[in-house]
């Protein structure tokens, strides 16, 4: 009984689906293409992303699986690679739908360099320009006069921080994380501020 009541309700929602409208997609063609100019550093991250990404066809040859880990670096370089294409295409009038960043938040960077990156983009950005916590500088700085130098900079770069979230009172709080050693500084704005991580490709 219970095994006909399952067939029935499968059937069911088979036959729903059938009816439901197929939402139709606008395919993509070269003759669409109008004159523009190509973007050589797009194409070139584009072509270095998908050589990186070839590289788990020989290490995980024959069978090409892909651990959780693994499934997630690839299709990482996967995505960044189609999102250097599509801003390639960009230029000869293609169009697709990027990703809107909350102007409202306020976004943690580790280095001023992506500070400067960010802030061209209009958004409330402030710099760690290292790590947060002086037990992170520890194992790769020995000198003890130097580490409290660092200690007193930390302090200061924490009040910045609380201060500008008082001051612009963020909707949310993000860490960017562009490399391993950001993993860290991220952890610590965790738990200092409740920021959430993201990845620097998903806001490029």
């Amino acid at each position: 009984m219970r095994e006909k009541e399952l067939i029935k309700k499968g059937i069911e929602t088979i036959t729903k689906l059938k009816k439901m409208k197929r939402v139709e997609t606008k395919k993509i063609s070269y003759k669409d293409a109008k004159p523009g100019k190509i973007d050589i550093n797009e194409f070139r991250n584009a072509i270095y992303s998908l050589l990186e990404a070839d590289d788990y066809l020989y290490k995980k040859a024959p069978n090409h699986y892909l651990n959780e880990d693994e499934a997630k670096e690839f299709c990482k370089l996967i995505i960044k690679s189609i999102n250097s294409l599509n801003k390639l295409l960009s230029n000869f009038g293609y169009h697709y739908e990027k990703k809107e960043l909350n102007k409202n938040a306020l976004y943690i960077v580790s280095s001023k360099k992506l500070f400067r990156k960010l802030k061209n983009k209009g958004l409330y950005v402030v710099s760690t320009d290292g790590f947060l916590d002086i037990e992170d500088y520890k194992s790769i700085i020995k000198d003890e006069k130097a580490l409290l130098g660092i200690k007193k900079k930390i302090e200061i770069t924490k009040k910045n921080i609380e201060k500008f979230i008082k001051k612009i009172n963020p909707e949310k709080i993000y860490f960017v994380v562009s490399d391993e050693d950001d993993l860290k500084v991220y952890r610590r704005a965790k738990e200092l501020y409740n920021a959430e991580k993201v990845d620097i490709d998903d806001i490029e």
